[in-house]
């Protein structure tokens, strides 16, 4: 274990493990844990307010505030209260083991221990943590795959629906621009549909860990037309002007079909959220061996409460675009993480009003 006050971007995302003692030791092994430490039960509670942990040993006999407070204290806080604590202690009597699990202690090792044994228990337990977190993770998957199939799904269903009953009703009454108009519409709530299926099957693959990652040499404007052909009936109906602009030939190294999925979900979500007679244009530079790549819209813009909630399925709520489109968030789940497995970031600019500005960056070839 390696000793930490706080995390470093080489320990992030190593399970963290607080030691809590008035006589701190140091546990040696090569098992890549991020070791934090505290001598008193006041001190643990504020690190353990202040950061997340995979597991706490902690001893019973402090001074002031001994473990089973501690415990008690972590175990009240519903953000605290499922990590798994180890008490460390020279008590061994019956009474103070009952009652260490009683508080919620998941283990109860008596000093001197042995080092050997103590990593072992360690080990299962961040194993089982990281386990419960799957779990979690994929119940949080589970329950989103149903909103949106159960609400979000349906709708371009009973629009195409609605508009195909419409139009056989009434067809010898409609002239020719009606129908168009009525296809259309069944059209671009198809494309709406599959869309919204493509990106649940994406996603879903990705939680289950099925998806595979293979970057290639990729010609970004060609890319980018073929995908700007294919929302090209969504964006005439909605009179929204799309483009293309890089001053030469930009190559990106990158999953040929995340990118589309991309560079498809930011047009489209762009087309969504802006009047008509609006702009959505993909801007292109190199620079540094990485590829900066804008989705810029003349839309209605996003509120800064919003902006914060745009990345993450606990906030994630259906968005009627400017002429009522359904809209679910869904697609920018899907963008955020398809662009950091390709080596990634991406960024958000809004004024309400004015537009918006996504922007994102992925390894050249050069």
């Amino acid at each position: 274990m390696k000793s930490n006050n706080k995390p470093t971007e080489s320990t992030i995302g190593s399970p963290s493990i607080l030691i809590v003692d008035d006589v701190p030791k140091n546990i040696q092994t090569d098992e890549g844990y991020n070791l934090f430490f505290a001598q008193s039960g006041e001190a643990a509670l504020k690190q353990i307010n202040s950061r997340a942990f995979d597991l706490i040993l902690l001893d019973i006999m402090m001074p002031e505030m001994d473990g089973f407070e501690v415990c008690s204290e972590i175990r009240k806080n519903k953000e605290t209260k499922n990590i798994p604590v180890i008490f460390l202690t020279a008590k061994s009597d019956e009474e103070a083991i009952a009652k260490g699990f009683y508080l919620g202690g998941v283990d109860y090792i008596t000093k001197p221990f042995n080092s050997v044994e103590l990593l072992a228990r360690v080990k299962t337990h961040i194993f089982l943590r990281q386990r419960e977190k799957e779990l979690q993770n994929l119940n949080v998957t589970k329950d989103t795959l149903i909103s949106i199939i159960s609400h979000d799904l349906k709708t371009p269903f009973f629009n195409i629906i609605g508009l195909g009953e419409l139009l056989i009703n009434n067809y010898e009454d409609y002239d020719d621009a009606m129908k168009k108009e009525l296809i259309m519409n069944m059209i671009d709530s198809s494309r709406a549909s599959h869309n919204l299926l493509d990106n649940l099957l994406s996603w879903t693959s990705i939680q289950t860990g099925k998806i595979m990652y293979d970057p290639v040499k990729i010609d970004l404007e060609t890319i980018v037309s073929e995908i700007l052909d294919f929302i090209i009936s969504q964006a005439k109906n909605k009179e929204v002007e799309c483009l293309y602009k890089a001053q030469s030939k930009i190559y990106v190294y990158a999953d040929i079909n995340m990118l589309k999925t991309i560079i498809r979900n930011l047009v489209t979500n762009g087309i969504k959220y802006t009047p008509r007679g609006g702009k959505v244009e993909v801007q292109a530079i190199e620079a540094d061996n990485r590829v900066i790549i804008e989705v810029i819209d003349t839309g209605i813009g996003i509120s800064p409460d919003q902006l914060k909630k745009l990345f993450t399925t606990k906030e994630m709520k259906s968005t009627l675009g400017t002429e009522n489109e359904p809209g679910t968030g869904f697609g920018l789940i899907l963008t955020k993480e398809f662009i950091e497995m390709n080596q990634g970031k991406i960024e958000v600019a809004s004024v309400e009003g004015k537009g918006t500005t996504f922007k994102f960056d992925l390894p050249s070839t050069r």
